[in-house]
Formats: structure tokens, sequence, C-alpha cells
């Protein structure tokens, strides 16, 4: 199961550009970038909410089938709600940022800033995250990753 979700990880992750790409256009033929994160949205609800059906006629609860109850929504304290806030804000901020970055630069620094939050959620055991130290091993890969950020970014820096 664990090598299925990093597959699983690695194909999202892969896809990741084309999405920014795919709401870019979307921003530019409706013109706006908010009505295009909407429409993001409006068909992550579509997908969603055709998944929670045919997981209730097929197995119910057991399976994660049907709509949330009211009881369980209103049990999640109102930070936890923050997590759909931050969806949008990346949907919004990478389909404005990808025109514009191109996407081997937008994805380089998105995938920085993903590590770097990675390593505070792990440190301080964040948002439901067990606590995991952080070895210099970590902190290597870490430095790693903002070289390859600078590297990507380098070859725009002559092009400006």
């Amino acid at each position: 199961m664990r090598y299925f979700l990093m597959f699983a990880v690695f194909t999202v992750g892969f896809l990741q550009p084309f999405q920014a790409g795919l709401n870019a256009i979307g921003a530019k033929t409706l013109g706006s970038r908010f009505q295009a994160g909407w429409l993001n949205g409006f068909v992550n609800i579509l997908l969603l909410s055709g998944l929670l059906l045919v997981l209730k006629l097929i197995g119910g609860r057991p399976l994660g089938g049907g709509l949330p109850d009211p009881d369980g929504l209103r049990a999640i304290p109102w930070w936890g709600y923050l997590g759909g806030a931050i969806g949008a804000s990346i949907v919004v901020v990478q389909l404005t940022a990808a025109p514009k970055l191109g996407a081997a630069l937008l994805v380089a620094i998105f995938v920085g800033g993903t590590a770097f939050g990675s390593l505070l959620c792990d440190r301080f055991g964040l948002v439901g995250y067990e606590r995991i130290p952080i070895p210099a091993t970590r902190l290597l890969g870490m430095g790693l990753v903002v070289a390859g950020i600078i590297l990507v970014a380098r070859p725009l820096a002559t092009t400006d």
C-alpha cells in the first residue's frame, strides 16, 4: 500500500503543473482568476459528490460514501476549515503565477515551500502530524531543494 500511495503522490505531483496551466487558461478565457478558481472548486464539488454517491451505493458509510452529516461538520473546529481556504489560495496563486513564471519555476518554488512547511509540520507536530526530529540529512535535503530552485530560476535571470 505504501508504494501505491507513493506512486499516487508522484502522479498528482506530475499533474500539478498541468492543473496550474489549465486553470490559467480558464482565467484568461473568463477574464478573472477568481472565476477560474471558482470553476476549479465547482468541478471539485461535482467530482467528489459523484464519488461520494458511488461509494454510498456500493458500500455506504464504511467506504466513506454519502455527504458528511451536519453533526460531523459542526464538530470540526473552526480552524479545520482553513484547509479549504488554503486549497483555494493555492489554486488562485498558481493560476496567476503559471503564465508568468512557467511550469518549471512554478513547481520548483511550490516544492520548496511544500518541503519547508513539511519540515515545520514534522518538527513541531503541527496539524495532526506526529513529531519527527529533523536530522542534519533532512536539512541538507532542504538545502538541495533551495539549490534546485536557484538553478531552475537562473536561466530566467538572463532572459529578463
